[in-house]
């Protein structure tokens, strides 16, 4: 991998210092100069990032990646004994010294420890500009501490990592040299020598394994009922197995692998677990107990994505001329906030005015939808796509889209006003009831029975008149 063969060249460079004690200090040109290239290549203890990931995503924070003692030759140590000197280099990983734009030489550090004795600030390397697994970007650096003396007391090598004239805040890191003898030097010592947890980020709720490298010093006798044990951090628990391994007898300057099977719990929200490794052991024929180096091993773990598209809204046709309108529901099922969310339309002949929105941040268990309306300009079908884009909790950018299609009818011709006729005869509704005939008749026999009545009445009456003046002519006479 590239990230893998530019870190085993950073390290092999910084060795040149080992063998050329005159050389100038790095930092005198630091921004310009690289490392130059070392005429011995060491043997480095990385953390977990070798495997090609890189510490998690913090923008103030540095942590150290990889270190190697040697000699002044050059050579690697594998014991340090009380008032030997030793050269020790360190690879950083430093992303507030990136996101703050500090160079080379405004970068100080310097070891506070009574267990060590070295003067001064430690000689800074070329700046190399790197991206982790997140997207993230960092410097990567190397410091030299030259000629440091061991004084015995403790095996833990605290480092305070300045920025003169900034205002960002001191780093204080640490780094633990299981070369580091007190007494006895015929007995080996133990010290995690390489640690992986795979080439996959580890997700929050997902088992992972962890894989140590345990190292026996050199030494003059075997270690016997040598076990490597785990402390965990809350919210990481062991998927399976135990939490500590027996691995019996070691001999001097040999490696075993060890492999614990971990998950982290779904709602862990602490971004980086900081799991503690933990080694002892006895001399085979002095019987001296041996506690080797604690470690940390500092794992990041991210929260699932789970924002998620949901059905689209939108008519299957429309008419030419007309607008039609397409909704995108989407909601953020995760335990984090989304930010900087942003819609964009694209496809052939939709006719939107509009094609990009900003639609800002969706803050976790949040649902939202983005609209846009089209009018298409031609017949046919219509096939577009809606792409959200936004970056997550760790500042990682993101794109999902959904197509969608439609077609478009052609509009109705009303210049043919016969067919426009003949279309309006054919939608006349069916005439029901009785024909306009039967209502005539029915309407002459009504009148000829009125007829009928007053020419009877009219009759009744004259017979009555007639009646009754003859009955008058009667009594006259």
């Amino acid at each position: 991998m590239k990230k893998a063969s530019r870190f085993a060249a950073l390290l092999a460079a910084v060795m040149l210092f080992g063998s050329v004690a005159a050389m100038p200090a790095l930092a005198d040109d630091a921004t310009s100069t690289p490392v130059p290239t070392a005429t011995a290549e060491p043997t480095v203890t990385p953390a977990p990032t070798d495997n090609g990931q890189s510490a998690p995503n913090n923008s103030g924070s540095a942590y150290i990646i990889a270190q190697t003692v040697t000699d002044a030759a050059g050579g690697e140590i594998t014991t340090i004994d009380r008032d030997s000197r030793f050269n020790l280099i360190l690879r950083v990983a430093d992303y507030g010294a990136y996101n703050n734009f500090i160079p080379a030489d405004q970068i100080s550090a310097r070891i506070n420890s009574s267990a060590f004795t070295f003067t001064g600030n430690a000689e800074v390397g070329q700046l190399y500009e790197e991206t982790d697994a997140n997207g993230a970007g960092y410097y990567s650096y190397v410091l030299l501490f030259r000629d440091v003396i061991y004084n015995g007391g403790g095996n833990s090598v605290p480092i305070n990592l300045s920025y003169l004239n900034s205002t960002m805040a001191m780093q204080q890191l640490s780094v633990t040299l299981g070369q580091c003898v007190d007494e006895d030097p015929d007995t080996p010592n133990l010290m995690i020598r390489a640690s992986s947890y795979g080439n996959e980020a580890v997700v929050a709720g997902t088992p992972f394994t962890l894989t140590l490298t345990l190292y026996a010093t050199g030494g003059q006798e075997n270690l016997n009922d040598v076990v490597i044990s785990l402390t965990l951090p809350d919210g990481i628990t062991m998927t399976s197995g135990s939490l500590s391994s027996y691995l019996g007898t070691m001999a001097p300057k040999s490696t075993r692998d060890v492999s614990f099977s971990l998950t982290p719990s779904a709602g862990f929200t602490g971004g980086v677990a900081n799991i503690t490794v933990n080694s002892v052991g006895t001399g085979a024929d002095t019987n001296k107990a041996v506690t080797g180096m604690s470690t940390t091993i500092s794992v990041p773990v991210s929260q699932p994505d789970r924002f998620e598209l949901g059905q689209l809204e939108l008519s299957d046709s429309i008419t030419l001329g007309d607008s039609a309108s397409v909704t995108l529901n989407f909601v953020n099922k995760g335990r984090d906030a989304l930010s900087n969310l942003e819609a964009t339309l694209s496809g052939d002949n939709l006719g939107a005015d509009t094609t990009v929105q900003y639609i800002g941040n969706l803050n976790a268990g949040s649902s939202n939808s983005v609209d846009f309306d089209m009018t298409p300009t031609q017949e046919g079908t219509c096939n577009g796509t809606i792409t959200l884009t936004y970056e997550d909790a760790n500042g990682t950018l993101k794109t999902v889209s959904k197509d969608f299609s439609f077609s478009v009818q052609p509009a109705m011709d009303y210049g043919n006003s016969g067919d426009m006729d003949s279309n309006i005869d054919d939608m006349q509704p069916q005439q029901t009831g009785l024909p306009l005939w039967a209502y005539l008749a029915i309407g002459a026999a009504v009148i000829v029975v009125v007829v009928v009545i007053v020419v009877v009445v009219r009759k009744k009456k004259k017979a009555a008149a007639l009646a009754k003046l003859e009955e008058g002519n009667d009594e006259d006479i």
